[in-house]
């Protein structure tokens, strides 16, 4: 188990993606696909209409904050810009993604996903309507979402981790949790094989869905991304008693994380990134690549990042897609571990 967990999912440890001071950042991206170059000599401008994207899950979450802050500053930037968004939840991002690849032509056509659809979604249905790899082209990964567990203090009355711990072996299947993203999923599955916990999961299509049923009493505990949880711990409508990542948040740094309070090793995240579809010219990919790095980048960039509880996670397209693959793997090596059959 204790290797189940350090070779776990969002461990970007071993990634060269990191925030790196824009002048090198974009000498790197352009060493890195030189083979681009001719492409980008060749054309002058892009976009050369409005920009569609896809977001993969609903509103109101991590992905929803993150893509909608990125088009309004790169709005703010170039005025001339025009950005599409449109909704598709569902299948654990599936929807989406399959939908981008049904869409006609390239270069104004992205996906606002995360690693589910492009790792570990291959591990968790019987097949996709997609090829996670064949099928896109990677543009920019933006963040890590570390995920926190919460309680309903009115059906689950702790205060700590450790009291909840005992509350939930004391009802040993009693009590449900819930969570509308994978890394959620396995959180809560690691979480039991590691204390002994016996509780039911119960799937969401939608993060404002498993805030709505946690606060109104129909779920005992949760795990989601801050963004979607913190204003209802703040309110005291909810209680936060852990994070699933190896360090705190910045945006709330007084929850523990699990490692610190007795579950060793425990590192659970996702990650967020924009994709094109597969064909993208190269001189688009390396052209949004640097505007959403401009704006991550920037102080405003990096303080909503961290405001939000997200962590900065910047790179090439080369490292994205670099990360997808190690991810690929790692997420099917939880899966099985977890002991989820492939839908």
């Amino acid at each position: 188990m204790s290797a189940f967990a350090n070779h776990f999912i969002a461990n970007n440890e071993g990634t060269e993606m990191h925030h790196l001071p824009r002048r090198q950042f974009l000498g790197l991206a352009v060493s890195v696909f030189p083979a681009f170059l001719p492409a980008v000599r060749a054309q002058e401008v892009w976009p050369t209409k409005p920009v569609s994207i896809t977001v993969a899950y609903a509103g109101g979450g991590a992905i929803d904050g993150l893509i909608r802050f990125c088009t309004e500053q790169i709005k703010k930037r170039h005025p001339n810009l025009v950005f599409v968004i449109e909704y598709k939840p569902g299948a654990g991002g599936n929807i989406a993604a399959e939908a981008l690849t049904r869409l006609q032509g390239n270069d104004h056509q992205f996906l606002m996903t995360g690693s589910s659809t492009h790792a570990a979604n291959i591990s968790l249905y019987k097949s996709l309507p997609f090829d996670p790899e064949k099928d896109f082209a990677p543009i920019a990964s933006m963040a890590t979402v570390p995920y926190i567990l919460v309680v309903n203090p009115s059906r689950v009355p702790v205060t700590t981790f450790q009291e909840f711990v005992t509350h939930v072996k004391a009802r040993p299947g009693q009590l449900n949790y819930g969570s509308s993203a994978i890394a959620g999923r396995m959180a809560g599955e690691i979480l039991k094989q590691r204390t002994g916990l016996q509780a039911t999961f119960v799937p969401y299509k939608a993060l404002p869905q498993v805030v709505a049923d946690v606060v109104g009493g129909h779920l005992d505990f949760a795990f989601g991304d801050p963004q979607g949880y913190l204003p209802h711990v703040r309110s005291g409508r909810l209680r936060a008693l852990a994070v699933t990542t190896r360090s705190r948040i910045s945006a709330a740094n007084h929850i523990p994380t699990l490692s610190e309070l007795g579950v060793p090793d425990f590192d659970v995240s996702a990650w967020l990134a924009l994709y094109g579809k597969a064909g993208t010219s190269p001189f688009a990919v390396l052209r949004f690549n640097r505007l959403i790095n401009e704006v991550l980048e920037s102080p405003e960039g990096q303080a909503f990042i961290t405001g939000i509880g997200l962590q900065p996670l910047l790179g090439t397209p080369e490292q994205l897609a670099t990360m997808q693959k190690r991810d690929t793997v790692a997420w099917a090596q939880a899966i099985r571990a977890a002991g989820i059959t492939p839908e």
